[in-house]
Parts: C-alpha cells; sequence; structure tokens
C-alpha cells in the first residue's frame, strides 16, 4: 500500500461540505468515478462503504483516519510524514513544537501504539 498515493488522491478529490471541531467530517460526491481513484490505489471498497451515508456522499477524512494513510491533516490537505529533519528537530529542541510533533515522535519511539488523538 503507497500511503501517499492514497493522500494524493484524496487530495485531489472535490470537497462538497466540511466542517471542523469535534465532529469534524470532509465529504466528497460518493460515485463510481471518486470511488475507483481510491481502489486503484488500494482502498477497499468496504472502507469507502463504512464511511459513505444514506446522502450519496463520503466521509474523506474518516477514510484517511481510519485506514491510518495519513499521518496529519495540515493547510487542507491530508499528508504522511517523512523521515525526521532538521526543521522538526529544530523546533522540538527550541520549544517550539506542536501537538502534531507530539503526536508524530510518539509514534517514532512506539510505532505500534495507534492512534493517540482519541
Amino acid at each position: 500500500m503507497n500511503r501517499q498515493a492514497i493522500c494524493d488522491v484524496l487530495n485531489s478529490l472535490e470537497v462538497i461540505e466540511r466542517q471542523g471541531g469535534e465532529d469534524a467530517y470532509i465529504l466528497v460526491a460518493d460515485n463510481p468515478v471518486n470511488r475507483q481513484k481510491l481502489i486503484d490505489v488500494g482502498v477497499s471498497e468496504e472502507e469507502i462503504g463504512s464511511a459513505s451515508d444514506s446522502e450519496g456522499t463520503f466521509c474523506i477524512l474518516a477514510t484517511a483516519l481510519n485506514g491510518a494513510y495519513a499521518d496529519d491533516y495540515e493547510n487542507g490537505k491530508f499528508i504522511v510524514w517523512g523521515p525526521i529533519g532538521d526543521d522538526f528537530r529544530f523546533r522540538i529542541l527550541n520549544g517550539g513544537g506542536t501537538p502534531a510533533d507530539a503526536i508524530r515522535f510518539l509514534r517514532m519511539l512506539e510505532p505500534d501504539i495507534g492512534d493517540v488523538r482519541k
């Protein structure tokens, strides 16, 4: 499975509606074209179906997070963290780390920890 390819497809889908906060969602049209794009990169029909609703949409936020395809959502895009670089190190060492940095660091130390955002 290529997580970056899946995030690229998720980021390319036209968003119909979104909401932030505790009940966040990002809805796209549940149609054969969108489904096939995701299936082509390795997302199963079952995963898409579990994020769909009766109104003809499915939630790509749920798909990305439940399938552990994305590590974070920044500036309107799903992202997969790359290797730890100097910018990350300096940010942490200088006390400028973010909550996402803490999650990233924790996952690096404990890869089997699962979703720590719950």
